[in-house]
């Protein structure tokens, strides 16, 4: 059984949902890989009535026809829906601008017929762990000011962020559920790195982390010289084909199970042309 929902999540949800009034618009950063398990539905308490761009991260990672059937499940006419690989900087920023930028447009006129002007806009930026949110940041803002890193739990509290004046962001902690009704959907989120890998049993989402990426990925083994495999014991046999091939065997003929399951683990993390949706 896989949960992760430490106290400084708990805190920061709190925390922004007493500061919802602040803010003017969100941005919630979805990973394409896992385009419908990577939106965490307590965001909808957090100010349903502010405008809204989801921002669908890492699109170098995932299977581009099929993200681009899933994110029409957020297809409504309020909100922004943005895709965007990361690593291209200048790309990233410019539609990320745009879509900030139409939003603040009208958020202006708005207030113009009230009498008065808008100041900079106050963004909140919301998503699980390792979406990319502080890449994001990194790249809205124009200098490294969040700490990234591939591994959930990076940003662990809450910090304003001044884009060059012309508005400013509030990074939070990744946010995940209080409890998974569904393990699948905390296996998919696992598999991405948006689970603390110390809160996981190692060789249990081993297991059920091959299941998946045999469902959805099926061609990678090939690579590694395994099988397709669903059941346990069919599994089993691959780990023990595989530790042997990589040579993770101790003096006394033993099988390094440890560093067979973190292989594996590092290897579907790192997989592209992928999703799991």
């Amino acid at each position: 059984m896989i949960n992760w929902f430490p106290g400084h999540m708990k805190k920061a949800f709190d925390i922004i949902k007493q500061k919802e009034s602040l803010f003017d618009m969100f941005l919630i950063v979805l990973d394409s890989r896992v385009p419908i398990s990577s939106y965490n539905y307590e965001f909808d308490k957090i100010a349903p009535h502010k405008p809204r761009i989801f921002v669908f991260s890492k699109t170098d990672l995932t299977n581009l026809n099929r993200f681009n059937e899933l994110k029409q499940h957020y297809n409504n006419e309020n909100d922004i829906l943005v895709s965007v690989n990361l690593k291209n900087v200048n790309k990233s920023y410019n539609v990320l601008i745009q879509a900030i930028k139409k939003v603040t447009n009208n958020i202006s006129k708005q207030n113009l017929k009230k009498g008065y002007k808008t100041p900079p806009p106050k963004i909140g930026v919301l998503g699980i762990p390792n979406s990319g949110k502080s890449t994001l940041i990194n790249i809205l803002a124009q200098q490294k000011v969040a700490k990234v890193g591939n591994e959930a739990g990076i940003t662990r509290r809450e910090q304003w962020i001044n884009c060059k004046d012309q508005f400013f962001v509030l990074d939070t902690p990744g946010l995940l559920w209080p409890k998974f009704d569904n393990q699948d959907t905390a296996i998919k989120l696992a598999i991405i790195g948006s689970i603390k890998k110390d809160s996981i049993d190692l060789k249990e989402f081993t297991y059920e982390a091959y299941k998946l990426v045999s469902k959805y990925k099926p061609q990678v083994f090939k690579d590694l010289n395994l099988e397709v495999a669903e059941s346990e014991e069919k599994i089993y046999e691959n780990i023990i084909l595989l530790a042997r091939n990589k040579k993770f065997i101790n003096n006394d003929k033993t099988i390094q199970f440890h560093r067979v399951y973190v292989f594996l683990v590092n290897y579907f993390k790192n997989l592209d042309n992928v999703i799991y949706d």
